[in-house]
């Protein structure tokens, strides 16, 4: 098997486990979807931890149907880390009007200019 057979079956076994693609020749199907549970299972956990209170707040009993939704349709970049995936998951959210915009913090005085210690 050459070099680029061997990458192409890796794409799509990967393609199969985290994309929801289909299992490749020669793969179990029931083997890759237990392992592609698996690890939305492991990613949904992760991102849950990582999302807002607001989130959980206003998604409830939705907020696992979403993420494996969004899981699917969005497989992680090479590169990404889990806070960048949850951020992303957050701004589709409150793009689509779901989760309302978040309210500026205070980021203190600086930059007031009225106020100026002595």
């Amino acid at each position: 098997m050459s070099r680029e057979d061997l990458a192409r079956r890796q794409a799509e076994l990967l393609e199969a486990l985290v994309a929801g693609g289909a299992a490749p020749p020669g793969v179990d199907p029931a083997r890759v979807a237990l392992e592609a549970e698996a690890l939305r299972a492991k990613r949904r956990r992760a991102l849950a931890r990582l999302l807002p209170a607001d989130v959980h707040d206003v998604l409830g009993e939705d907020l696992v149907p979403r993420l494996d939704a969004w899981i699917t349709t969005h497989p992680r970049r090479v590169g990404t880390s889990m806070h960048a995936d949850a951020d992303a998951f957050v701004a589709a959210l409150r793009a689509e009007g779901v989760v309302p915009p978040r309210r500026r913090a205070f980021r203190g005085w600086r930059g007031v200019s009225a106020w100026r210690p002595r």
